[in-house]
């Protein structure tokens, strides 16, 4: 009997909108920085959106490759 709980989530299994928020975020970081008259802060922005970027294309490439599996003892019966 199952408990109602929602299925367990894959390590590499790559969520579309977990994605899509990634980049969104990216972009207004981006925009962000280039409102902005503060160099340091402009860096920090920019620096940000990169790594989010490179956060989403990393979840992305590991969804086209299908090598997702269980999360540890998250399918474990009680």
């Amino acid at each position: 009997m199952t408990t109602g709980s929602p299925p367990a989530p894959h390590v590499g299994a790559a969520d579309p909108r977990r994605v899509a928020l990634l980049l969104e975020t990216a972009d207004v970081l981006a925009r962000r920085a280039a409102r902005t008259a503060d160099a340091a802060q402009a860096r920090v922005l920019l620096r940000r959106s990169a790594q989010r970027r490179a956060q989403a294309e990393r979840l992305a490439s590991e969804g086209r490759r299908g090598t997702g599996s269980p999360v540890a003892g998250s399918s474990a019966p009680d």
